[in-house]
């Protein structure tokens, strides 16, 4: 239960200054719907279930904070300290967390469905089963991260750092990682249709562990032919829009 209630809140935050220190506070299902919490210090405060849908917490410190089913729909977190945060089953559609640190922070489970994470970084966070779909990931830094059966069907992962991270089961379909980096990437089981891999370098036993590359575009330096490509299997579903053959397309443009 928190500590204080909303109008409290609001009042400490007045006389609180451009900084408010809030560490350690008992904020559980509290309504914090567009709170102005821009670069405050939130460290270990607990979140749990509270609703901070299109808050401002851009540059806040947030770290080994406890958001578990918090609602942070359309909320700014750019540049904001998640270190060891959990946020796991949290909802961050539409959120934008540019430049954000969430190394070591739990997702599991949350929703980021068009969530803008240009830029971030995420290394070893859980991000199991979690929901990315369209989101932007391109230049985030993901490395050793555990995106096991993950949903970033459509997602932006451009000149993203997946190296060591686990994708397992993971549904990639119609994602673009263009020059993202794959190297000892665990693709197993992983569905690739439809998939722009344009100057990944990915090898063969890494893409024939893959559920499927039907569609998919990659270079022709590629560490696969055409004939390798494994056929979708029934444990990951694929998409009926997609062509029945399987088919690598490849760029010889370069």
């Amino acid at each position: 239960m928190a500590e204080i209630t909303r109008k409290e809140l609001v009042l400490a935050l007045i006389g609180a200054g451009d900084h408010p220190r809030l560490r350690g506070l008992d904020l559980s299902d509290l309504d914090l719907i567009g709170l102005d919490l821009n670069g405050a210090n939130l460290s270990g405060v607990n979140l749990s279930g509270a609703d901070l849908g299109v808050a401002d917490l851009s540059g806040a410190d947030l770290s080994v904070a406890d958001l578990i089913g918090a609602r942070l729909i359309g909320v700014d977190l750019s540049g904001a300290n998640l270190h060891v945060t959990n946020l796991s089953g949290a909802d961050l559609s539409w959120a934008s967390l540019i430049g954000a640190s969430l190394s070591g922070a739990n997702l599991s489970g949350a929703n980021l469905y068009e969530a803008d994470l240009r830029g971030a970084v995420l290394i070893g966070a859980s991000l199991s089963g979690v929901n990315l779909y369209e989101a932007d990931l391109s230049v985030a830094d993901l490395r050793g991260a555990n995106l096991r059966g993950a949903n970033l069907r459509r997602a932006e992962l451009s000149e993203a750092d997946l190296s060591g991270a686990d994708l397992r089961g993971a549904d990639l379909r119609k994602v673009d990682l263009s020059g993202a980096n794959l190297c000892k990437t665990n693709l197993s089981g992983a569905d690739l249709g439809e998939a722009y891999l344009l100057g990944v370098e990915v090898t063969n036993e890494q893409l024939t562990q893959a559920a499927s590359l039907a569609g998919a575009t990659m270079s022709h330096d590629a560490g696969i032919s055409p004939t390798a490509t494994p056929e979708p299997t029934d444990t990951v579903p694929t998409d009926t829009s997609a062509p029945p053959s399987t088919v690598v397309h490849l760029d010889r443009s370069s």
